[in-house]
């Protein structure tokens, strides 16, 4: 959850306050265009690495008649070296205006551009134009990457270290750090090694609103925040989706290589219950594998780490229309009510637009 001011909470809280996207453009370091107005939505989801992306249409006239659609290689909004610092301003007329940062997103598209020309003299002035822009978090680069020859971890004594020698970018040390537990190639992918990477301190990588490489933690924390439906509450929706056993599992299996590239196998499995191995549910298993994972020690451990996860009675997912709330993040952990009942979810994906409600998906552990 990003940390704001009481005031801002307040704000957010009060019902009468206006939105909007604003953010400020960067072309190559610098900052060429501040306070800019959006509109369109942002996506984060869970289920991508790539967490953030979005459309963001903007409307652009200044007094010397100048275009915001690319026309060169060196026009601002050319995808390749610009970004926009994006942010979510709430505003309560005459009384408080303040920005929450929720990214330095990169432009990868531009479309539907569209200028407006009058003739003054003997020549056109452009009075007002407009884009289409496609955005992402830092990590559409980095997923565009590749190792240019067989390559390995070049220091062994810290995951987050070579996390930030193959991002290049700085770090949010969410997680405590351990050691690589062996030299290994990694795939041709760079973010397809940081995931692995990150895998092994216990989490998924993400980018934050700062640009930062973080991990979040596979454990569900504390609940950030209450959402409430009723007079003075925030919800406006919400409905649980379908309850089915897909991708529940009743048993782990490991299957990796030591240093002599003989087969590490440990497994972890569900003995009794509704759930148990061979029961009504079947015999369903769930693979993982690793080259980071040397000795049966490890093996079993990650077993005996992943069952839990994997073998619950599956999350049922609710999707919440609410209050936009810029405070909110994927992977934040919230109480919300259903039919006078708390119930505790972790936000899985939130759809955020200029205008209106969000939406949220939260998943819900149901065992």
């Amino acid at each position: 959850m990003i940390p704001v001011s009481d005031q801002m909470v307040s704000a957010i809280a009060d019902g009468s306050a206006t939105s909007g996207w604003v953010g400020d453009l960067i072309v190559d370091g610098q900052v060429v265009l501040r306070d800019l107005e959006f509109t369109g939505e942002l996506i984060s989801d869970s289920g991508a690495l790539v967490l953030t992306q979005g459309s963001l249409k903007l409307n652009y006239t200044d007094d010397l008649g100048h275009t915001i659609v690319p026309e060169k290689l060196t026009s601002w909004l050319m995808p390749f070296a610009s970004f926009i610092d994006i942010s979510y301003r709430v505003t309560i007329k005459g009384i408080f205006s303040k920005k929450v940062l929720r990214g330095r997103l990169k432009v990868i598209g531009v479309t539907d551009p569209q200028e407006t020309r009058i003739r003054m003299a003997d020549r056109l002035i452009t009075v007002g134009s407009s884009v289409q822009i496609k955005v992402a978090d830092l990590f559409y680069t980095t997923d565009l990457e590749r190792f240019e020859a067989p390559s390995g971890p070049t220091d062994k004594s810290s995951v987050w270290a070579e996390i930030q020698r193959l991002t290049l970018l700085p770090l949010n040390r969410s997680v405590p750090d351990a050691a690589i537990t062996r030299t290994v190639l990694y795939k041709e992918n760079r973010l397809d090694a940081i995931e692995e990477l990150s895998a092994l301190i216990g989490g998924r990588p993400y980018i934050t609103p700062m640009g930062e490489v973080s991990v979040s933690p596979f454990e569900w924390g504390s609940p950030v925040a209450k959402l409430s439906m009723g007079a003075g509450g925030r919800v406006g929706r919400a409905s649980a989706d379908d309850l089915t056993p897909e991708g529940i599992c009743n048993k782990v299996s490991v299957r990796s290589w030591n240093d002599e590239q003989a087969t590490v196998l440990a497994e972890a499995i569900i003995p009794t219950g509704p759930l148990r191995w061979g029961g009504g549910h079947g015999r369903v298993p769930y693979f993982l594998s690793s080259e980071f994972v040397t000795t049966q020690a490890q093996a079993q451990e990650w077993a005996d780490r992943t069952l839990p996860l994997v073998s619950v009675m599956k999350a049922v997912t609710y999707t919440i229309q609410c209050t936009a709330d810029p405070r909110l993040e994927v992977w934040d952990v919230i109480e919300f009510e259903k039919d006078g009942v708390t119930i505790v979810g972790r936000i899985e994906k939130i759809t955020m637009p200029a205008r209106g409600q969000m939406t949220l998906v939260v998943s819900v552990s149901r065992g």
